[in-house]
């Protein structure tokens, strides 16, 4: 079955690819692919061939502002995935095409192998995101393979962790814990983190700049720092900062020693998700029919 799939998912896309491209011959679709590739050449790949000229140095990342950016990113990360075990309500569903819904529902195929497909399914979204978010330069040094790896590991972490949530919601909801009573209890443990951050910072650091008169954006960032990179905020950063440590990795050998614990962390994850024996097929079905509708009003 598992190479069924990939034969299925193989041709899907190779498919979609020349039904676009024979839609080229129509001249709405073919002005608007020049115009795009235009933009793309003096706006993108133009800055690339500059940034690569002889003489023409790279806008690199300060290295004393690279250790507070990593921390800020690590906090961001942190952010992201907390909001993913508070704001969702519903159960765990799988978006599939209408297609996919009637061929592989009825069939009789696993529930892992379902996940399977679906995680071979995000890997198009996750490299052609990559590929975008490289598109912004190598702002703190490195090479762009070694920047387009460190984005499709960041992006595959978010997305297992997405659906690993997911699924870790609805066996809480099966378990008799309503989604309040899960929020309360993030709630809770984050609070209690930030209280802790509070009261160090109180006790440890000297008192924060005044920002009432004029606003020292360095002094402001200095204090930023010393709580990011100082005291137990770091400790429970930790995961997150190796999650993000690719980007701001400046040669090979320290890409190299980044990726590791990136890609423990991305195996953790998968573990994570297909370990998780939770039903989703019902939930799946309306949510692709939804899906599908929306589609069919933006297309009408």
């Amino acid at each position: 079955m598992g190479r069924a799939l990939l034969y299925y998912e193989w041709h899907s896309r190779w498919n979609r690819l020349c039904a676009r491209l024979r839609r080229l011959r129509q001249p709405k679709y073919l002005f608007g692919a020049v115009v795009g590739g235009l933009y793309f050449y003096w706006y993108v790949f133009g800055a690339w061939f500059r940034r690569g000229a002889p003489g023409a140095t790279p806008r690199l990342l300060a290295p004393e502002h690279r250790a507070l950016l990593a921390s800020v990113a690590a906090l961001v990360l942190c952010v992201v995935l907390l909001l993913m075990w508070i704001i969702p309500h519903e159960r765990a569903a799988l978006v599939f095409s209408e297609a996919e819904v009637a061929f592989l529902f009825p069939a009789p195929v696993a529930r892992r192998t379902l996940i399977h497909f679906k995680l071979l399914k995000s890997q198009g979204a996750i490299l052609f995101s990559a590929l975008f978010l490289l598109l912004f330069g190598r702002w703190s040094g490195g090479s762009y393979l070694f920047h387009f790896i460190a984005w499709w590991a960041l992006l595959s972490i978010i997305n297992l962790h997405l659906l690993g949530s997911s699924f870790a919601r609805t066996m809480l909801l099966e378990r008799g814990i309503s989604n309040w009573r899960r929020r309360l209890l993030v709630l809770g443990a984050v609070a209690l983190a930030v209280s802790g951050v509070i009261l160090w910072a109180r006790q440890a650091l000297p008192a924060p700049p005044d920002v009432s008169g004029n606003l020292d954006l360095s002094a402001l960032a200095g204090y930023a720092g010393q709580i990011l990179q100082s005291g137990p905020l770091p400790w429970l950063l930790a995961p997150f900062r190796w999650a993000v440590a690719p980007l701001f990795a400046r040669d090979a050998g320290e890409f190299c020693l980044a990726l590791g614990p990136v890609l423990g962390i991305i195996a953790l994850h998968y573990w994570w998700v297909i370990r998780a024996n939770v039903a989703f097929e019902e939930a799946s079905v309306e949510l692709s029919r939804k899906f599908a509708d929306r589609v069919a009003a933006m297309r009408s």
